[in-house]
C-alpha cells in the first residue's frame, strides 16, 4: 500500500536528481493519499529566467482539460439537461460534419468516448474570444471528413471535444471558460487557473522548452503551440499542481467537494470511470475508454495526460485507493520521469504487478504476407505511409501536415518524418521499433477486406483511414 510518507520521502531523494537526468527544467507534483497531500516542485519556469517552479506555479495542462470538459457534460445530465445517448443536434441543430447523414445519429456519448467518428485534429485558428467554440464548430467542424461510422471504432478527436464545449455554453448561456470557471473551479476552491497567456500573466507561468539544435532544450517564442480556438480540448488551459489535484479530489470522492458539498453526483462519477470502448492496439493488457477517462488494469487505474511541444502533463486516479498524482512539466524526457517516479506509486497504490519486460518480436513472416498492408494512410493534419522494404521488414514513415506542422513551425521548430519498424506481436497487431531496437508504441490495422487490405490504421490515438497504395 503506497503511504504519504513514502511519497514525500521518494520526492525528497530523487525528484531533483531525476529533473537532471532527463533534462527537465521544470516539474511540479502533487500527490493525494486518503486525506493527505503532497507538493514538491523543482527546477525552473524558464531557463532563460531562471526562475524557480513554485507548488503554486501554473503549468498548460492541455488534453487533460478533456476531463474537465466532461465533468461539465455530466453535471448537465445530473440536472437532465441532456442525455448521454441524445443526437448532438438535440441540442445544437446547427451541429453537422461533412456527412449530413452520419451528423444526425452522433451522439454526446459518442463525442465523450471519441467514437464520433469525424476528423478529430482540427487546429486551424478560429478567433480568441468568446465566439471561438462557435465558429470552430460552426466553420471548420461543419467542413470535417467523416471517417468512420458513428460508434465504430475509437480515434481520439479533439474536434469532438469542441462541440461538446459550444453545448454546454448553449445550455449555460455562457462562454466556455466562464462556465468552467463557475461550474467547476470555484466549487472546488480553485484560483491558481488561467485559460490563455493572459491570464497566465497573473502567476509564475512555465512555458515550454523544446529542442533547438545545437542549442539544446531552450525556451520556445511563444507561451502557447495551440490556438485558443479549442478551450474545450485543451489548447491552453493552465493551472497548478495542486488545483489539478483538486480537482482529482473530487473524483476520488465520487464528486463531493470541499465540505462535502456535491459537485458532480456519485452515479455521474462512477460512470465516467467505467468502460464504454476498448482502445484498439493495446495488446498486452486491454485498455478501455470511459467518459473521457482512460481506464487501465480493468478500470483499477483511471487516467488522462496532455502534451504539446515543450509541454506534457499527467493525471493518474487509483479510486480504490483513493489515490491521486498529478504531474506537470515544461520539457524534457517525460516518460522517462514517469517510468522511475511515478509508474512504482501506481503499481504500489493498486496492487498491481510491474509490467514485464518483453522481447522483440522476430521478424518471421515472407513478404507477400506483409504487402497488403502496405499503402498510405492519413487526415488532415497526418499522414502515414507503410512500406515492405527490400529486406522483407514492415516500415512506417510518419509526418505531421496542414494545421498541425504549421503551428510547431512557428514555434521555429522543423517538422521531420519518423519511420519506425513494424513488427507483428499477435493478429493485426503491430509493435512500432525505433531505430535504437525500443517499442514506442503499437498499430492496428483494421477492417481487413476480403484480400486482406487494411481499411484503416490506429496509431497514437487515431484511427487513420487508408487513401491509398
Amino acid at each position: 500500500m503506497l503511504s504519504i510518507a513514502q511519497v514525500r520521502s521518494d520526492l525528497q531523494a530523487d525528484l531533483a536528481r531525476l529533473v537532471l537526468k532527463h533534462d527537465i527544467p521544470g516539474v511540479s507534483v502533487a500527490v493525494a493519499v486518503g486525506d493527505e497531500t503532497a507538493e514538491f516542485a523543482a527546477g525552473v519556469l524558464n531557463r532563460r529566467t531562471g526562475t524557480a517552479v513554485r507548488p503554486d506555479s501554473v503549468f498548460q495542462i492541455q488534453s487533460i482539460t478533456k476531463v474537465w470538459t466532461a465533468t461539465l457534460v455530466m453535471q448537465l445530465v445530473d440536472e437532465g439537461l441532456v442525455d448521454l445517448d441524445d443526437p448532438v443536434r438535440t441540442h445544437l441543430p446547427q451541429f453537422r460534419t461533412a456527412d449530413p447523414e452520419a451528423s444526425a445519429t452522433i451522439t454526446i456519448r459518442h463525442l465523450l468516448t471519441h467514437t464520433g467518428g469525424f476528423e478529430g485534429d482540427i487546429w486551424k485558428s478560429t478567433t480568441a474570444g468568446d465566439d471561438a467554440l462557435r465558429r470552430l464548430v460552426e466553420d471548420l467542424v461543419s467542413q470535417a471528413p467523416q471517417h468512420l461510422d458513428p460508434g465504430k471504432h475509437y480515434s481520439y478527436c479533439s474536434a469532438g471535444m469542441a462541440v461538446l464545449g459550444r453545448l454546454i455554453e448553449v445550455e449555460r448561456g455562457m462562454p466556455f471558460a466562464s462556465a468552467l470557471r463557475r461550474h467547476l473551479a470555484e466549487p472546488l476552491g480553485i484560483e491558481e487557473i488561467a485559460f490563455n497567456a493572459e491570464e497566465a500573466l497573473s502567476f509564475d507561468a512555465a512555458i515550454g522548452h523544446a529542442a533547438y539544435g545545437d542549442r539544446g532544450l531552450r525556451p520556445t517564442p511563444r507561451w502557447a503551440t495551440m490556438p485558443e480556438s479549442n478551450p474545450a480540448a485543451g489548447n491552453q488551459l493552465a493551472m497548478s499542481a495542486r488545483a489539478l489535484l483538486d480537482f482529482a479530489r473530487m473524483h476520488l470522492s465520487d464528486g463531493l467537494g470541499p465540505g462535502g458539498k456535491r459537485v458532480l453526483s456519485e452515479a455521474a462519477a462512477k460512470q465516467m470511470r467505467t468502460g464504454q470502448v476498448a482502445f484498439p492496439a493495446s495488446p498486452h493488457r486491454p485498455n478501455e475508454v470511459g467518459l473521457a477517462w482512460a481506464l487501465n488494469h480493468e478500470g483499477a487505474v483511471a487516467l488522462h495526460g496532455g502534451d504539446t511541444l515543450g509541454i506534457a502533463a499527467i493525471l493518474v486516479l487509483v479510486p480504490e485507493h483513493r489515490t491521486a498524482v498529478a504531474v506537470l512539466t515544461n520539457g524534457g524526457d517525460f516518460m522517462g520521469l514517469l517510468r522511475e517516479l511515478i509508474h512504482p506509486w501506481i503499481d504500489q497504490a493498486a496492487n498491481l504487478e510491474p509490467d514485464p519486460d518483453r522481447p522483440l518480436p522476430d521478424r518471421t513472416e515472407p513478404v507477400g504476407d506483409l504487402e497488403a498492408y502496405a499503402g498510405v494512410y492519413g487526415t488532415h493534419n497526418q499522414r502515414l505511409e507503410v512500406s515492405v522494404t527490400d529486406d522483407g521488414r514492415l516500415e512506417s514513415t510518419f509526418s505531421m501536415r496542414g494545421d498541425g506542422a504549421a503551428m510547431i513551425e512557428r514555434q521555429g521548430v522543423s517538422v521531420e518524418p519518423s519511420t519506425s519498424e513494424l513488427r507483428r506481436v499477435e493478429g493485426e497487431v503491430f509493435a512500432s521499433v525505433s531505430a535504437d531496437g525500443t517499442v514506442n508504441g503499437h498499430s492496428e490495422f483494421l477492417d481487413l477486406d476480403g484480400d486482406g487490405r487494411p481499411g484503416f490504421i490506429h496509431t497514437g490515438g487515431r484511427t487513420m483511414p487508408r487513401l491509398g497504395a
